[in-house]
């Protein structure tokens, strides 16, 4: 979902960002800022509620961004890498490496965002009081922001999954019942429920009062926390699934190798069409020296496949990145999100002994979901 954000800067090795979704909510909250100064604060300017809106806004958003700081700080410390935060329609989101390893960290990574949103609402207060007989319109925008950072803390804490209060109590159960596995089953369900509960309120918010807008918020914000719950839940199991077993397990070894004198052309004829291999190994009197996939053929121009050679466009066996077969699935999946492979190549002492493709994984996958294991 966040892999086309906009690119704003690196804060302590992590890269910040905005996804195009959240243009949309920052117009939403200027323009409805704004009519909320000139309603309550007539004597204000156009010009000072709009400065006012825009200003506060961005401060507000600044604020989302700390809060997932205090996230990733946190995570760092414990030993989990974080690659980005990504402000979009709903807030903010910290993406991690890999999920924690124990319930204290869950926690102490958990709880860290709704610290940092308390202790922002308790010095935007205290700023607020400090201006209000100084300069009424800084005043009046700090103290929103304390308000609303106040009950980010709060909406946090609740206990649905992936709010940080679900995680929070994936912790606590996975720390009484010593299973992570139950914790996130509690978690993901507790998650379901909040986001059914706002749900159905949205509903009614349209039904008995007409306020539509806010009725369509709460059932997008439901919806969202539903996919997410879910979302983590099948990730978290896959994962489970795939630590347990090494690359080894799942190789093809069945890959051909090919000259990389070959046309593009005619290894797509003689290999690709003919015997659904998306990749092939390239080798040079039995020494393999690179690896082609499909993928490098969409980088040339179709017109040129007839006379544009494999060993033109093959990654060199320098350059690939590969596993050994002693490596997780978890590790491989990582490697494929991280860099985008469709396929991963296992290796043995710098040999090339088979690999794993994104299709035979997902095939995998569906096979535990289906059988529920």
């Amino acid at each position: 979902m966040f892999e086309n954000a906009y690119r704003l800067g690196t804060i302590a090795g992590i890269r910040i960002g905005v996804h195009y979704t959240w243009f949309i909510i920052f117009f939403l909250l200027v323009t409805t800022l704004y009519q909320s100064f000139r309603m309550e604060y007539g004597d204000w300017s156009t010009t000072t509620a709009v400065l006012a809106a825009s200003i506060t806004t961005l401060l507000f958003f600044a604020s989302i961004v700390l809060h997932e700081l205090g996230h990733s700080i946190v995570a760092l410390y414990r030993g989990i890498q974080v690659r980005s935060i990504t402000l979009f329609i709903f807030g903010g989101v910290a993406q991690t490496e890999k999920e924690a390893e124990s319930p204290s960290t869950e926690f102490w990574v958990a709880i860290a965002g709704p610290i940092v949103s308390l202790i922002l609402a308790g010095l935007f207060y205290l700023l607020s009081g400090f201006f209000s007989s100084i300069n009424e319109v800084i005043s009046v925008s700090l103290n929103w922001l304390g308000r609303i950072n106040l009950i980010i803390a709060i909406f946090n804490l609740i206990p649905g999954f992936p709010l940080d209060g679900g995680r929070v109590f994936r912790a606590l159960v996975w720390s009484v019942s010593g299973n992570a596995q139950t914790g996130m089953r509690w978690a993901v369900a507790s998650g379901k429920l909040l986001a059914y509960m706002l749900m159905i309120f949205g509903l009614l918010l349209v039904l008995q009062t007409g306020l539509l807008l806010n009725g369509l918020w709460f059932l997008a914000i439901g919806w969202f926390l539903l996919f997410s719950a879910q979302a983590s839940g099948q990730s978290f199991m896959i994962n489970q699934v795939f630590r347990r077993h090494q690359a080894r397990d799942y190789l093809d070894k069945d890959f051909s190798a090919v000259s990389g004198y070959l046309t593009i052309s005619k290894w797509l004829e003689g290999f690709v069409f003919t015997q659904g291999k998306r990749a092939s190994v390239i080798t040079d009197d039995e020494k393999v020296t690179g690896l082609v996939t499909l993928s490098d053929c969409n980088k040339i121009a179709r017109e040129a496949w007839d006379t544009t050679r494999l060993m033109e466009i093959m990654t060199p066996i320098e350059k690939l990145r590969g596993v050994t077969a002693s490596a997780s699935i978890s590790e491989v999946l990582q490697l494929m999100v991280t860099h985008s492979y469709n396929q991963v190549p296992v290796l043995e002492q710098e040999r090339i002994i088979g690999w794993l493709d994104r299709e035979r994984l997902i095939r995998i996958i569906q096979l535990h979901n289906e059988s529920g294991v």
